[in-house]
């Protein structure tokens, strides 16, 4: 009966422990996992970040050369009416071809500006769409990690030795 009972002991005792061995390497696949879904966010983030630069750049290129071509267009317009005044003409065709210069210059800013705005819609639209990949990026990193293993059930060791096979009466 002890060595039945002291079998029972040990391989309860090899149970639990072939449990807890478990459960701890279980432990380390899930850390490992979390660790590794952190440092592919952090990659995204990063990507992300890079699109949102590259764009704003161009952005920012974008606004400077709408600002030239509207000086441009402004110094045009003025050397244009100072010529139409000072070639000496009089009448109101000279005063139409005054403003028309004027109006020209005015399609030209508009232009710039409409360029711009298509320009800034663009930019937007591929930030978000940069936003929108780096989540579902996100996503497929966290969808990656594993259950967060909790302690296992153990079995409990035998207090008393298991008179299995005796019929003890009642």
């Amino acid at each position: 009966l002890i060595d039945r009972y002291t079998q029972q002991k040990d391989a309860v005792r090899r149970e639990r422990n072939m449990l807890m061995l478990q459960n701890q390497t279980n432990k380390r696949v899930y850390q490992d996992s979390l660790e590794t879904s952190d440092r592919q966010k952090f990659r995204n983030a990063e990507a992300a970040n890079r699109v949102y630069m590259a764009e704003q750049s161009q952005l920012s290129e974008k606004r400077k050369e709408a600002q030239f071509a509207a000086q441009t267009a402004l110094a045009k317009s003025i050397g244009a009416k100072g010529a139409i005044l000072a070639s000496g003409r009089t009448g109101q065709s000279v005063g139409l071809l005054a403003l028309d210069t004027e109006r020209q210059a005015g399609v030209a800013s508009a232009q710039a500006k409409a360029m711009l705005k298509a320009d800034t819609d663009s930019a937007l639209i591929a930030m978000d769409n940069a936003f929108q990949a780096n989540l579902d990026a996100d996503q497929q990193a966290e969808a990656q990690v594993g259950f967060n293993p909790e302690m296992p059930y153990l079995p409990s060791m035998p207090n008393v030795p298991n008179f299995v096979g005796f019929e003890i009466p009642k």
